[in-house]
């Protein structure tokens, strides 16, 4: 069982090392990590760390990232459901109130960051395609659960990874209005905002606050 649960949480993983590595990996994670919970849903959560500290796979670094992505996607899957807010709520929301507003992340919503092409490697597997050699690359990626109860995740520029970080930690939008206008200092900032928050609405990235 631990086995199977191993192959069918990392199924890209498996594909990217092929079937003598992997049969290798697992031997050695449940010989060093026997499960002691009844549920085996966070029974690999180790095995990042362990292909990051355990000869060979110490040596390829991607491994532990591509192992902590395909985790990552199976947390936002799993994570619990919340109502979501739309383009009619917030025109519901006085004028006066908006610079206080703070708007929190939907329980699904998280953001990794990675320093190879690792998930570049994981579409192209997805995809049935052979993968770049693996390569530095640094970048940072959101992941969330849509409405549909698919998983997704795109790309971070770095002004969108600071939005998101301050949306995590609380900050209202007078904060991000701010922040906006402090980077973006030849475009209007009203629109830049709105056009934000109306990508993050249509994704549903944006939990309702009641």
């Amino acid at each position: 069982r631990l086995r199977d649960v191993i192959d069918t949480d990392h199924e890209i993983l498996g594909i990217y090392l092929g079937d003598e590595l992997f049969e290798q990996m697992v031997t050695g994670y449940i010989n060093s990590n026997p499960s002691d919970k009844t549920s085996l849903r966070q029974y690999a959560d180790k095995l990042p760390r362990y292909l990051q500290r355990v000869a060979p796979f110490a040596e390829h670094p991607l491994l532990s990232e591509l192992a902590h992505f395909e985790r990552m996607l199976l947390t936002s899957f799993d994570a619990q459901e919340a109502d979501r807010l739309d383009r009619e709520s917030i025109q519901e929301i006085p004028h006066e109130n908006w610079p206080a507003m703070s708007f929190r992340l939907h329980p699904s919503v998280q953001i990794c960051q990675f320093q190879w092409n690792t998930v570049e490697s994981w579409q192209a597997l997805k995809t049935n395609k052979k993968p770049e050699p693996a390569y530095q690359h640094q970048s940072c990626w959101l992941l969330w659960r849509n409405s549909k109860r698919l998983t997704e995740f795109r790309s971070l520029d770095k002004t969108e990874q600071n939005l998101i970080s301050m949306l995590i930690n609380g900050d209202n939008f007078s904060a991000l209005c701010d922040f906006l206008q402090r980077t973006n200092i030849h475009e209007d900032i009203s629109n830049v905002s709105l056009a934000y928050l109306l990508n993050w609405l249509e994704q549903g990235i944006i939990r309702h606050n009641s």
